[in-house]
């Protein structure tokens, strides 16, 4: 027995049969890793009844794609006008997924079907793009489209991928905004063009949305654009939808939350704090508020007596406009633990060149309670000169008031010796530890530039601003006809000039509003213009009259 079955294992027959199980099992491994992730959608080979059929009463729609495919939330995403009544099914098979209904169908009547995003590959969860099937039980197929473009109501760069949601023009706009589903929806293309089709002869309300939670309403937050309140389908007009943000919803708070054994506390804020907000106690205490710096929220004065204190922050925000409306949120401030004390050291201080009439801050990162002006030395080219210290004690800035510090072409040297500090909770401690030398200078006038800039074609009321490079503003001038504006004492580089259209003359620049239904107002920007040291220059823009038309 054990002398044939070593014969066997030497036999021809017996290591093809070991390499030929072997290499079956190989190719069980699976699909092998790498390659482009597939993102493409699937596509849509066939339909039984064909799409566009007519004079037919199906109970059930059949849809091949060229790949295999699923449905996940597909009832929430289905939509069909009109709508059938009674239950409605979906079967999936393979590469075919199988549509099935109850009710009975009109006479006479385009149903359209259109699934959103509730058709998918299976692989990577590309959804199907504009999958609408329709079909007629008369004769006649209605046909007509409503076409149009979305753009960004500020940069005017194409919005892709909005769903586009056609309601009923006589529908009341609080049945949409309470959730009343749209009877055809569309999806932009990349370059933001649409057209919604098989539609009756009838008029539609027209809006598009980003719809991030894929719900077929604007929800606060999204991106909405507004079209017409009656477009006429079939209507060859291309409706040009301006896209805005609408207010999202708001939850700040504080969070890690300390102090030391002076007094220090320190939070921080779940935003940033934007230069004009403030921020105020909610109620009386003799907790003091430092400047906010970034997220961060700083005190002054927390005793063990204010654990058990409730303590709410107010936080003002300003408006983007001047004439605009501030707004506050009120936020529980949580109790701090301890932590050790940390050291006090400078934290802001003035760059390299400052602009003539900049008031120079020293920013520390604890509260001080004042200052030994004994122990500053300044001096401006060279010649020493008064420090003129001051600052609302407790703080966490010094301000350095001389005239001097501030005038055109001034070399500026300031030097802080120990003992210039008082620490606010700490005033036997030594600071700073060591001495702190700055230097700064203040650009002459030479170095700056002036821009005038002629208004013309002024044909409603506007905001012109000024920016720079880096967006930042630098003023808002109202304007209500042509008019010529003058900016002095630029600091050289790129800036740029924007008008924002103030149709209703309130002097704010309103964005879009799906509630009211009011669309943004216009909005138009000028080529950036590059200034030199020492420039003087002088452009002309020319507004287009048709930016004041507002459909």
């Amino acid at each position: 027995m054990d002398v044939a079955r070593v014969k066997l294992f030497r036999t021809p027959l017996f290591w093809v049969a070991v390499l030929t199980w072997l290499a079956a099992g190989c190719a069980q491994v699976g699909t092998p890793s790498g390659g482009p992730k597939d993102e493409t959608p699937p596509q849509l080979l066939g339909a039984q009844p064909p799409v566009g059929s007519t004079d037919v009463r199906p109970t059930t729609l059949t849809l091949a794609f060229d790949e295999y495919v699923k449905a996940g939330q597909w009832r929430s995403q289905l939509l069909v006008s009109p709508p059938i009544d009674g239950a409605m099914d979906l079967i999936v098979r393979g590469r075919e997924i199988e549509l099935s209904w109850d009710g009975e169908l009109r006479d006479s009547t385009t149903y359209v079907v259109q699934f959103g995003d509730g058709i998918a590959d299976v692989n990577e969860g590309n959804p199907a793009v504009n999958l609408v099937h329709a079909f007629a039980t008369g004769s006649r197929l209605d046909t007509l489209s409503i076409q149009g473009a979305v753009r960004d109501a500020q940069e005017g760069t194409p919005q892709a991928n909005l769903r586009v949601l056609l309601y009923g023009a006589d529908l009341p706009l609080d049945s949409i905004h309470a959730g009343a589903s749209p009877q055809y929806v569309g999806v932009t293309d990349k370059d933001g063009l649409f057209e919604v089709g098989y539609l009756p002869a009838e008029a539609f309300r027209v809006l598009a949305i980003d719809d991030e939670n894929r719900n077929y309403r604007v929800d606060a937050g999204e991106r909405a654009a507004l079209g017409p309140a009656a477009a006429q389908a079939g209507d060859t007009t291309l409706h040009v939808l301006r896209a805005g943000d609408t207010p999202g919803p708001r939850a700040p708070y504080l969070a890690e939350a300390t102090r030391d054994s002076t007094g220090w506390a320190s939070w921080k804020l779940s935003e940033t704090v934007q230069p004009g907000d403030s921020l105020s106690w909610g109620t009386a205490t003799d907790l003091v508020l430092m400047p906010a710096e970034g997220d961060r929220v700083q005190a002054w004065g927390w005793s063990e007596a204010l654990d058990s204190v409730a303590l709410p922050l107010v936080w003002h925000h300003t408006p983007d406009w001047p004439q605009g409306e501030w707004t506050t949120d009120t936020l529980d401030v949580p109790q701090p633990r301890l932590k050790p004390t940390k050291d006090l050291i400078l934290t802001g201080k003035p760059l390299g060149k400052q602009r003539p009439g900049q008031q120079p801050k020293l920013t520390w990162s604890a509260a001080l309670a004042g200052v030994n002006e004994e122990k500053w030395a300044v001096t401006v080219d060279s010649l020493p000169v008064a420090s003129d210290l001051f600052s609302a004690w407790p703080s966490t800035q010094v301000v350095l008031n001389a005239p001097a510090l501030q005038r055109p072409g001034a070399q500026v040297e300031v030097t802080v010796f120990p003992g210039g500090l008082i620490r606010a909770g700490r005033p036997d401690e030594v600071l700073p530890v060591d001495t702190v030398e700055l230097v700064w200078s203040v650009l002459p006038l030479d170095a700056l530039s002036e821009w005038t800039l002629q208004l013309e074609g002024v044909a409603c009321p506007g905001l012109v601003e000024l920016t720079n490079a880096k967006g930042e503003r630098l003023d808002v001038v109202p304007v209500r006809s042509d008019t010529t504006l003058t900016w002095t004492h630029l600091m050289p580089g790129r800036v740029r000039a924007t008008w924002w259209g103030d149709l209703d003359g309130d002097e704010v620049w309103r964005d879009v509003d799906p509630i009211t239904w009011r669309k943004p107002e216009p909005v138009v920007r000028m080529e950036p213009v590059e200034l030199r040291a020492n420039w003087v220059m002088e452009s002309t823009w020319t507004l287009d009259s048709a930016a004041c038309d507002m459909p």
